[in-house]
């Protein structure tokens, strides 16, 4: 989540650029407007799901697990969430306590444990994806067809950069 609510006006920015000089102005402006929107599409979600007793990570897992009705194993889980093993293992517990999921013992490898959804955890998805498909119909109406998909493709864009300072951060560590 982007915590900083206060951004920096344009003479900030400026200061900033002639302390250091590598700061490219427009570059760093969009950055921050993209962070500002998506920490607050972020919060935003938070808010949504807090009304149903739910964080993103056992929402996203909820989701994994309608999408493979047969099951997932506790570390396809965390695969899938971009979390640890020992972390999904706490998900995974509190959604259990919930009634929402089963685990079982994997027929395959007795050490592993096989997460499937409840009809419990599937009526609550029922009830609530219908209201959160609608909200993200609210926040995407103020852009039409052709700016969605502008905005996929420079998103798209983002993403890419971001892979290759990983990949040459990666080569230099």
């Amino acid at each position: 989540m982007f915590d900083i609510l206060d951004l920096p006006d344009s003479t900030t920015i400026a200061k900033l650029a002639q302390r250091y000089p590598m700061l490219e102005i427009p570059a760093f402006e969009t950055w921050l407007s993209l962070m500002r929107v998506s920490g607050d599409c972020m919060a935003d979600l938070d808010q949504f799901l807090a009304r149903y007793n739910l964080s993103q990570r056992k929402f996203f897992v909820l989701i994994l697990l309608m999408r493979n009705p047969g099951g997932l194993k506790v570390s396809q889980l965390a695969e899938g969430t971009g979390v640890s093993c020992a972390t999904m293992t706490g998900v995974v517990d509190g959604l259990l306590n919930a009634g929402l999921i089963t685990r079982e013992a994997d027929q395959q490898d007795r050490r592993a444990f096989v997460v499937e959804i409840t009809d419990t955890g599937q009526a609550l998805l029922d009830k609530l994806l219908p209201k959160h498909y609608q909200r993200l119909s609210g926040i995407m109406a103020m852009l039409d067809p052709t700016e969605r998909a502008q905005l996929q493709t420079l998103l798209t864009k983002v993403r890419a950069g971001l892979e290759s300072l990983r990949t040459v951060d990666n080569e230099g560590a």
